[in-house]
């Protein structure tokens, strides 16, 4: 990556603790000797050495790859975000080798980013994220998560009110709420279990795929690719639950006056499916 744009980028080695302090330290010489074109913060705990850099002209990943190929037993992870391109990534290092690695559009850079609803409270707890697909006239289906859970979702407007139906787990639609209107707030009901289309569900699956990949870590994942995450969480004093909003698209959003922070790239007319699906599926205390 390259030119005068800013870079927000996140770099955590991580793994032996005996081998971190030398480690940093030799990090330390490294990014001396290389010229970053901005500045860097460092936030180390006990399990991993953080490195917060603002920076012009690329990430210094040299002064990274070196230390990773001295340092083989440590893993250097990644995050970065390039919002002047529009783009984000992720990549590891190991052995002084590239391993996974990937770089994506940012909210808002292209069709796979449209169609999307987060809110997240002050204290990082992701309320609700979803994503949405037309099927027709008064009828959608998405996929939708909050920091405990997550459903495929069904949505049919008619003239006898609004049904809402929902997976709990299983591909197959096993709840419903029957609405009068859209700021109807009925219970939760069990329903006749009916396996979701297979074409749908197809799609559906492998978008909400992209979405998780996109914007969510998880708790129930490996410690080494999650390693930023955690540490950030930790920083800010977030307590991390099964879902959780990455770091670098927690930072992104700006809080309002009560510390919520929203993303929104739904057409104007299906903003109001927000509101429904925080009154049905994220109700306090759940129905489900």
């Amino acid at each position: 990556m390259s030119g005068d744009l800013l870079i927000h980028a996140t770099l955590t080695v991580s793994g032996d603790r005996a081998l971190l302090p030398a480690a940093d330290a030799r990090i330390r010489a490294l990014l001396a000797a290389e010229s970053a074109g901005g500045g860097v913060e460092t936030h180390h705990g006990d399990d991993a050495l953080c490195y917060d850099f603002k920076v012009h002209g690329g990430i210094p990943f040299p002064a990274f790859a070196a230390a990773s190929q001295e340092f083989p037993d440590l893993v250097v992870t990644a995050e970065w975000v390039n919002a002047g391109a529009g783009r984000s990534g992720r990549a590891q290092l190991a052995g002084g080798k590239l391993g996974a690695h990937s770089e994506d559009p940012m909210a808002g850079g292209g069709a796979r980013s449209s169609n999307r609803w987060l809110r997240v409270a002050a204290g990082g707890r992701l309320e609700l994220g979803f994503l949405l697909q037309a099927l027709g006239p008064g009828e959608w289906a998405g996929y939708a998560i909050c920091h405990q859970r997550d459903a495929l979702f069904h949505l049919l407007c008619s003239e006898g009110g609004i049904e809402l139906r929902a997976t709990e787990g299983e591909p197959e639609w096993s709840v419903v709420w029957r609405l009068r209107d859209e700021s109807d707030t009925p219970p939760a009901r069990p329903c006749m279990r009916v396996a979701v289309d297979d074409a749908l569900y197809a799609e559906l699956d492998r978008a909400a795929r992209d979405f998780v990949d996109e914007w969510i870590w998880l708790e129930e994942a490996s410690e080494v690719d999650t390693a930023i995450e955690r540490e950030h969480y930790a920083r800010l004093g977030h307590a991390v639950h099964a879902a959780n909003l990455r770091s670098l698209r927690l930072k992104a959003l700006v809080p309002d006056a009560g510390g919520l922070r929203v993303h929104d790239s739904l057409d104007p007319g299906e903003r109001w499916i927000a509101a429904l699906l925080l009154r049905c599926w994220c109700r306090p205390g759940g129905d489900q």
